[in-house]
């Protein structure tokens, strides 16, 4: 395992740079905080902050883990409609109806592009949460013209996706790349927390167990497995 960030997270105490601390409302539980780490700032900054998502526009997501289904609160948020979630897993495609998403379909039953292209003609953003390439190269069909495709997954290092460039060129499409949501912690945490708290993100939803910090290996491997949402690990 390679600590994200040189950091070592899995253990009950840590010292980081006062930089890297963020103070956050004493009420936020503490499973909450842990969730507004990583996934959650990264898939709805990916909305408000990489995309810009205005109210009324339609959307895809593409994978429907943590992040994933972070897009589709982040995007109901922001107004956006109709919202397709897309995944293999019948639990996650559940889920994201949950958390605001309009219409679910499974890549396994149905071609995307095709669905898509019949429902709309062409989604205003196609967000890919899973990292990868294959996939990558699918969104541009999935847009109407002067759409975006945000990359929010990351693919390993050194992959590789070929994309047809007339297809961006004439009909006005574009690719955005998105690191950590394009977020400064010290603003869109907090920010984050207190929607949570006003109920207007309903993160709780995402955590399906909290366990003890001995129980990480197991919960390592349902990860692996791609079954399950978020576990928190406590000290």
């Amino acid at each position: 395992m390679w600590p994200y960030l040189g950091l070592g997270t899995f253990t009950p105490h840590v010292v980081v740079p006062e930089t890297a601390a963020v103070k956050v409302d004493d009420d936020l539980p503490f499973a909450i905080g842990a969730l507004l780490g990583c996934s959650v700032t990264t898939g709805v900054g990916a909305v408000l902050n990489t995309a810009q998502v205005p109210a009324g526009t339609s959307a895809a997501v593409i994978g429907c883990g943590g992040v994933g289904l972070s897009v589709v609160m982040g995007l109901k948020l922001a107004g956006a409609n109709p919202i397709i979630a897309v995944d293999l897993s019948a639990e996650k495609r559940a889920k994201a109806k949950e958390l605001g998403a309009t219409h679910v379909v499974s890549p396994a039953d149905t071609d995307l592009t095709d669905y898509v292209r019949d429902l709309l003609g062409g989604v205003d953003f196609a967000f890919e949460a899973i990292g990868n390439e294959k996939v990558i190269e699918t969104l541009p069909g999935l847009l109407a013209p002067g759409g975006a495709a945000v990359l929010v997954g990351m693919t390993r290092m050194g992959a590789r996706s070929s994309i047809d460039p007339y297809d961006l060129a004439d009909q006005g499409k574009s690719i955005l790349g998105c690191n950590y949501g394009s977020s400064v912690a010290k603003v869109d945490i907090p920010r984050l927390a207190k929607l949570h708290l006003a109920g207007h993100l309903p993160l709780d939803q995402l955590i399906d167990s909290v366990r003890p910090l001995s129980e990480a290996p197991l919960a390592l491997e349902e990860l692996a497995a791609g079954t399950g949402l978020r576990s928190i690990l406590t000290p």
